[in-house]
């Protein structure tokens, strides 16, 4: 009886040894990619222990908008449950031998300061050296509207009214609007779009452009590229960077600057070669998803979904919206 006793406490600190473990992929420079295991209550420590690199490592990157930890003695010391890295977590090492170096005028050799993946120096002719980043706007559904207002208007409490904006233009169009185009009826999708969870997409920046008056740019992460609405039509432009499930707006961190001109063409040309610099900085970190090829994860409810239309559809109907790419 004792022996068979212990033999079940042992089956039972075996079981729950097994569940309390968290799995981490860690990626790093020239195709490094592995997944560790590790006790939930493991510090930053014993996960740089455990990486099976021989470069020295300076700092970890991890979530969407990236965060930055540098291995100094205090965050070594910090579980990972505290530096909120949880089980699934995608972790990017920083190696002593990193650094991004651009072409030409768009990076500084020199820079002032450590940037974040979401930024990078741009050298603007009479003005010198500035930084171009993201302005990360809330992930709630409405981030296309967000962006696009903080752009405008340098806040993001308008998202209602650029809805508004939406479906008015789609009711004043019923022929043009119609159902092949919104895979809706016209008065149906105008009277979605006003609902707050709808996420937008190109027919809103489109009508956005027109009548906002200003060409709407549109930086794909995962393809690297840039999308331009009314190129043609509007000398002034803003960006907006879009990562497969989330908007956020592109300034000049210094003056905030949002909107730009087409014909001021060298400093324009520099703003856009810094903006898929940086998007291919959070490719390159693992921060963007092809809808059309990967598998997403609600985060919340650990649902897989297929598609942008899919992801959208979830989203609306649950009102999750912490999405990541399925492992």
């Amino acid at each position: 009886m004792f022996i068979q006793q212990l033999l079940n406490k042992f089956k039972c600190h075996n079981i729950q040894s097994h569940l309390q473990k968290m799995r981490l992929k860690i990626t790093g420079q020239n195709g490094f990619n592995e997944v560790l295991t590790l006790d939930n209550d493991s510090t930053l420590q014993d996960l740089v222990n455990k990486v099976a690199i021989e470069s020295k490592i300076i700092s970890i990157r991890y979530g969407y908008p990236p965060v930055k930890v540098e291995l100094n003695q205090e965050n070594l010391c910090q579980k990972l449950d505290n530096l909120n890295i949880s089980s699934g977590e995608k972790i990017s090492l920083v190696l002593e031998s990193d650094g991004f170096k651009g072409t030409g005028s768009v990076v500084s050799e020199t820079p002032a300061k450590i940037l974040k993946e979401t930024q990078i120096y741009v050298e603007i002719p009479g003005e010198g050296e500035k930084v171009l980043q993201t302005h990360v706007v809330p992930d709630d559904n409405s981030c296309l509207f967000h962006s696009i207002s903080y752009c405008m208007y340098k806040e993001i409490t308008l998202a209602q009214e650029l809805r508004k904006i939406v479906s008015d233009e789609i009711l004043k169009k019923p022929d043009f609007y119609n159902s092949a185009i919104l895979e809706k009826s016209n008065k149906e999708y105008a009277s979605w779009i006003l609902k707050k969870d709808s996420w937008g997409g190109g027919i809103e920046i489109s009508i956005l452009s027109e009548k906002l008056e200003v060409a709407i740019y549109v930086v794909d992460i995962d393809g690297e590229d840039i999308s331009k609405f009314n190129e043609d039509k509007y000398d002034k432009f803003i960006m907006i960077v879009f990562n497969g499930v989330h908007y956020d707006s592109v300034e000049i961190e210094s003056n905030k600057k949002t909107v730009f001109d087409k014909n001021e063409e060298l400093n324009s040309n520099i703003v856009l070669s810094g903006a898929l610099s940086i998007a291919k900085q959070l490719k390159d970190n693992g921060y963007s998803f092809n809808t059309h090829k990967d598998r997403i994860k609600c985060n919340t409810c650990q649902r897989i979904l297929v598609g942008e239309r899919d992801v959208a559809k979830h989203a609306e109907a649950t009102g999750h919206y912490d999405f990541g790419q399925a492992k």
